[in-house]
């Protein structure tokens, strides 16, 4: 992941308790590519509108506000890889579970901001700003705003914690 700034797109929604075997099903395992994870990102979550459009087998949704423990379930590490692929960049979830909390920041491929938000399935579709630096994002003209991610942004804006690793030694 590069410099995060601004990140916009269209906003999609999680209840609580979503489990990471949800967001990156073992019956597709092994995973063969990049785009056949990007395909499976929680497809096994029931909502009337899916995650990862049928058709182009990417999501048209950038942002994912989420209930609690977003994550939960199984340490599989597919599974924030797998909403990154599909097109995901930020999860504002009210918590998350530890381990994908981590996995997020470790692997570099999602910015998890824990925010406690009273969103549901109405914020589906909805355009959303995130401004990283400010720590704020906007839904239909509201700003909110988060609390600082210290060293966090600087490990997922380095690709992972290796990358950051390697950069802060400079190796």
């Amino acid at each position: 992941m590069n410099k995060i700034n601004i990140i916009e797109g269209k906003a999609f929604y999680c209840g609580d308790l979503v489990n990471t075997d949800v967001m990156s099903p073992g019956r597709f395992e092994p995973y063969e590519s990049n785009e056949l994870l990007a395909s499976i990102a929680l497809i096994d979550y029931e909502s009337e509108i899916p995650f990862v459009d049928p058709a182009t087998k990417r999501s048209p949704f950038t942002i994912i506000f989420a209930g609690h423990e977003f994550g939960c379930g199984s340490s599989r590490d597919s599974a924030p890889s797998a909403l990154a692929y599909a097109g995901a960049k930020i999860v504002i979830a009210r918590s998350f579970a530890r381990i994908f909390y981590r996995n997020c920041i470790n692997m570099g491929v999602l910015l998890p901001v824990t925010y406690d938000h009273s969103f549901d399935e109405s914020v589906i579709g909805k355009n959303v700003e995130v401004n990283v630096l400010d720590r704020t994002f906007t839904v239909d003209g509201e700003i909110y705003s988060y609390s600082d991610f210290g060293p966090i942004k600087d490990i997922v804006e380095a690709g992972g914690l290796t990358p950051f690793n390697k950069l802060s030694t400079g190796m």
